[in-house]
């Protein structure tokens, strides 16, 4: 199984990505490619507290991801990982579809399906 340095290093070499990061659920920082993680950490913590609770209020399954619009048209995206969660600012202007479906299929690599 990949490490997190790993994880992050093959995350942040999608086209698209221009940093990433990881966390634990408790906003632990577990590896970053990315400038000033703490400005992020907190906002995926809430991202994945409020998705949960919008999923158990209306009976959906799960969430695959959470987007965010930033200045200058770069997204920010939040993406649950069983006990973990996975940031990534997103270019502009890339094939949006594509960088997804790279990003899910790591995800597949290294999830245990687990919430």
């Amino acid at each position: 199984m990949a490490t997190a340095k790993d994880f992050i290093a093959r995350v942040n070499k999608v086209e698209g990505v221009s940093g990433c990061l990881l966390i634990k659920q408790d906003g632990t920082l577990v590896g970053r490619a990315i400038d000033d993680p703490e400005n992020y950490t907190i906002l995926m913590q809430i991202s994945d507290s409020l998705s949960r609770e919008i999923q158990d209020n209306i009976g959906a399954s799960n969430c695959r991801c959470v987007n965010y619009g930033c200045l200058g048209e770069n997204q920010f995206l939040v993406f649950p990982i069983d006990h973990y969660l996975l940031g990534v600012v997103a270019t502009p202007h890339q094939n949006r579809a594509g960088m997804l479906d790279e990003i899910y299929r790591l995800i597949g690599k290294v999830t245990t399906g687990q919430s």
